[in-house]
């Protein structure tokens, strides 16, 4: 007898064929189980695709037998009552399988690992017999479990809309089925026993003829119904709110409106029908039914738009997160789990597909149903006939347009990130359609800014500060522009769109921006942004448009001036003005070319008479009185300007951060980062930089206004009328070479307050100040102006040679100085609040800091310090330095100059004094 070659599987025994055909019996016993249990349930599925596809006509026939048939069973079930029980089934009869397959493997008939698979010894003839019993076996119940999972596939819903068996985000009846993990589970059992079907050799011809066979239940078939089957729930879900809209443009299209015509006007139908008020929105939570329509028809397209993506989202990510977790382990799971990535990615693909197909067929909708966006498409931003009501129907246009925008660019990312495309392909067709929107959305969202603009320049008047303080006000075109520019930043953030964000940044920086060649309005005369508003006064005199145009009759000629060539002497200050405005931004070149601007430096002062020479003392006292209450209006405009660009500056600098997040992540993961936190850098400091130069611009207009209203340079042929003349006339007529006698009458405060500072406290500008007519920061700016030229006129006048000191003298003169410092920071300490004198006194910290007034006088201070001392050469032991410029320090010229003035001190002591 011939030896067998030795097996390296276990020997084909009397017990394996044993077990074998117990094995096969309890298959076939789970099988017809399972296919009596599902025979009722394949009825009423077979009777519903026999009414959709040959129903006879009102019910007659046949056809109506069955579907009132169906009707009566569909009560009886469930979507997820007939999916759990399907899938119940169906894992009965694979488990048995499984477990056949397993005893074909132990009795080394098959080999469960691919590598290292068996060769079939076809001498044994027994051995055959029990692999084609196992084999015709598993090909009926892979065409069972084929069939039912493609008739749960394709079946239509039993208890809900007309659409696939799904679950639409709710458990079935409380009891926690989930449909989709039902039918995902289904379409996993059918390509595993189909992979299993041609694992068995015996079968393999077998199946190579099936594949022929057009209803043979391949891989593939699998693959496709599944991917279909899901095609259709991101249809059914999606097809109310596309109802929706197509019921809206029906009804415009037959009454000739625009679809947000309809919207408006059902809006205003509901607010009139429940009383509903735009406080009452903020204060309930769900207070009705009207409110939950109205905002649900509040934006139809964005809302379509964000249900499409949103439910082919959340059918996608499922998929994406089981193809990404199949780690196959041997040769036989990488084929099945091929299949099964197979089965994903071509979900995946078709959701995505589908998804982008609604969206772009919703959002090519939007442009046409919305009258705002029509309305800005037509251009006419230079129009003044916009009503309120067009302004607020575009900008509900453009706030569903940012919102759409933001929808579909989040969209974009999750399916770049999921469907991992080629890196630098963006071609999809919702990519095409973001790009579109996007810059759609930046060119109307700056006409709607500029007509917002424009429309608050026509507007513009007056305004309250502080409630409380009727007194105190600013033009309305700083607050208008600031809440324009802030919604329009904001908008654009939203929609992430990088090219609407630096657009809107762009009209930002050029809105508030110093450049006179920069237009918001057309024509040459207009007004060009809120630098040329707060120039030509606009908004900072009452009575309504007329007078305001009667004030420009008077002042506009020779505020314009400053735009043009400087040829009048009243438009000195508007020249220096501008000179220092520039050299802000260009002063390094322009001092590189040796080029000097007079009036550019911190201490010196614009001519007698500027640009506020309309305050001149020719005028009646009401006139003279508008005209100081327009200008303090300007004033306190300019302040709350630069005010504005800083808060702006500081909203770009969120941004940046945000960008520079959002590119560290992209580092992290070796993508390329993004070019656009320059354009947002540069947009955070050019605001700034305009910040600075409304700062500057309110200094400078604030000391042409103390020289008009105290006095100028022209002080050596003064009056004394003016309190900066008096006390030029003041210091000049002191006598400070006196005996002590004479210091204890001359020191008094009853005659300084008198001589010296009553004039100060009853000039014009403490006047004003005192009727609470100014901001804080107008008030500080005044009160610096005020102490630099007070101590400008000391030092002038000490400087002249003409005075006498001694040590009595210097004592006096700083007694003065001291209550010049004192009087100056009151008026700042009084203008912040009715306690901040209170505060200052109990030592608590004040959030005005008077230091910038005390830093005018320090030049003074040093002065009165040289001629406190004994010698000169004690100078040499107590001299000190506030920083490094002479602004602040006198140069030893001057020092030697001021110490001549002690009659005490002598030629050659000062001399040989080494500074």
């Amino acid at each position: 007898m011939d030896q067998l070659p030795p097996s390296e599987g276990p020997a084909f025994g009397i017990v394996n064929a044993e077990s074998i055909m117990d094995q096969l019996q309890s298959c076939q016993v789970s099988l017809e189980e399972s296919r009596l249990r599902l025979t009722p349930m394949m009825k009423l599925l077979d009777a519903d695709d026999d009414d959709d596809n040959g129903a006879a006509p009102n019910g007659s026939g046949n056809g109506g037998s069955n579907a009132h048939n169906a009707q009566l069973h569909h009560k009886a079930y469930t979507n997820g009552q007939i999916v759990h029980e399907f899938l119940e089934c169906i894992e009965h009869v694979f488990g048995s399988i499984d477990v056949l397959m397993v005893r074909l493997a132990d009795s080394g008939l098959i080999s469960l690992d691919q590598s290292n698979k068996q060769k079939q010894n076809n001498n044994q003839e027994e051995e055959s017999v029990y692999l084609l019993m196992a084999s015709n076996f598993i090909s009926k119940a892979s065409e069972f479990i084929g069939q039912h999972c493609l008739t749960l596939l394709e079946a239509d819903s039993f208890d809900g809309p007309a659409g696939p068996l799904d679950d639409n985000g709710y458990t079935d009846g409380g009891e926690g089925v989930r449909i989709q993990p039902c039918m995902a589970r289904l379409a996993e059992l059918a390509l595993r026993v189909a992979h299993i079907e041609t694992t068995l050799e015996p079968s393999q011809n077998n199946n190579v003829d099936d594949e022929n066979d057009e209803e043979t239940i391949t891989p593939l078939v699998i693959v496709e119904a599944y991917s279909q089957y899901q095609r259709r729930c991101l249809r059914t879900r999606s097809k109310p709110a596309i109802s929706s809209i197509a019921e809206l443009r029906r009804v415009a299209s037959s009454q000739k409106k625009f679809v947000s015509d309809i919207l408006e006007a059902e809006r205003r139908r509901q607010q009139l029908e429940v009383g509903f008020d735009d406080e009452g929105d903020d204060n309930e939570d769900g207070g009705g039914n009207g409110m939950d329509g109205t905002t649900a028809r509040g934006q139809p397209h964005a809302q379509a738009i964000t249900v499409v993506l949103g439910e082919a989202s959340s059918l996608i990510q499922p998929l994406a997160a089981w193809r990404d977790a199949l780690s196959p382990q041997s040769e036989n799971e990488l084929r099945i789990d091929s299949l099964l990535q197979q089965l994903c990615q071509e979900s995946i693909e078709i959701l995505d597909n589908e998804a982008q197909t609604l969206a772009v067929t919703v959002g090519s909708w939007f442009g046409s149903d919305q009258r705002g966006v029509a309305t800005l498409d037509h251009d006419n931003t230079n129009s003044k006939d916009a009503t309120k009501s067009d302004l607020l129907s575009i900008e509900t246009s453009l706030e569903e347009m940012a919102f759409l925008c933001q929808v579909v660019s989040r969209y974009c990312l999750f399916s770049e990130q999921t469907l991992a495309r080629r890196k630098g392909v963006n071609d999809s067709k919702l990519q095409n359609l973001l790009t579109e929107q996007s810059l759609h959305y930046s060119t109307l969202e700056t006409r709607l800014a500029t007509l917002q603009f424009n429309q608050a320049l026509s507007l513009a008047s007056p305004q309250l500060i502080e409630l409380g303080r009727p007194s105190l006000q600013v033009p309305s075109i700083v607050e208008d522009s600031h809440f324009v520019c802030v919604r329009a930043i904001e908008r654009a953030a939203g929609t992430r769109s990088e090219r609407a964000v630096w657009t809107v940044g762009h009209w930002v920086c050029e809105v508030w921006g110093v450049d006179q060649s920069s237009g918001m309005m057309g024509g040459d005369g207009g007004v060009k942004g809120v630098y040329r508003a707060l120039m030509q006064g606009v908004g900072c005199t009452g009575g309504g448009p007329s007078g305001e145009n009667a004030n420009h009759d008077d002042t506009t000629e020779l505020r314009e001036d400053a735009v043009g060539a400087p040829s009048k002497v009243e438009n000195a200050f508007a020249a220096a003005l501008l000179e220092a405005v520039d050299d802000d931004g260009g002063r390094q070149r322009e001092h590189k070319g040796g080029i000097s601007h007079p009036g550019s430096g911190p201490n010196s002062a614009p001519a007698s008479g500027g640009l506020t020479s309309f305050f001149g003392r020719g005028n009646n006292g009401q006139s003279l009185q508008c005209r100081i209450d327009a200008e303090l209006c300007a004033l306190n405009g300019i302040s709350a300007a630069a005010t504005a660009c800083s808060a702006l500056s500081g909203l770009f600098a969120d941004l940046v951060e945000e960008k520079l997040e959002e590119e560290a992540t992209n580092a992290g993961t070796g993508e390329a980062p993004p070019k656009s936190s320059s354009m947002l850098t540069f947009a955070r400091d050019e605001l700034a930089s305009h910040s600075r130069l409304y700062h500057n611009l309110l200094k400078q207009r604030v000391r042409a206004l103390v020289t008009d209203l105290c006095g100028g340079d022209d002080l050596f042929d003064c009056d004394g009328q003016l309190c900066l003349q008096n006390l030029r006339l003041f210091i000049e007529k002191e006598v400070y070479n006196l005996d002590s006698s004479s210091f204890r009458s001359l020191e008094g405060e009853d005659r300084l307050e008198a001589e010296m500072i009553g004039p100060v406290r009853r000039s014009q500008i403490f006047e004003e100040i005192g009727k609470d007519k100014c901001d804080a920061a107008v008030v500080l700016q005044m009160a610096e102006a005020m102490s630099w030229k007070s101590a400008e006129i000391i030092l002038q006048v000490l400087l002249q040679g003409n005075t006498d000191f001694n040590e009595w003298g210097a004592m006096l003169l700083s007694k003065e100085v001291r209550m010049l410092q004192n009087i100056y920071c009151g008026l700042v300490l009084e203008s912040s609040g009715p306690d901040s004198s209170n505060t200052a006194k109990a030592g608590a910290s004040s959030s005005i800091s008077t230091a910038s007034i005390l830093k005018q006088f320090e030049r003074v201070n040093q002065a009165v310090s040289i001629l406190q001392l004994e010698k000169p050469s004690d100078w040499l032991a107590f001299a000190y330095k506030v920083g490094q410029s002479d602004d602040t320090n006198l140069t030893p010229d001057e020092i030697r100059k001021v110490m001549s003035l002690r009659v005490d001190f002598s030629d050659e002591a000062i001399t040989n004094l080494r500074l």
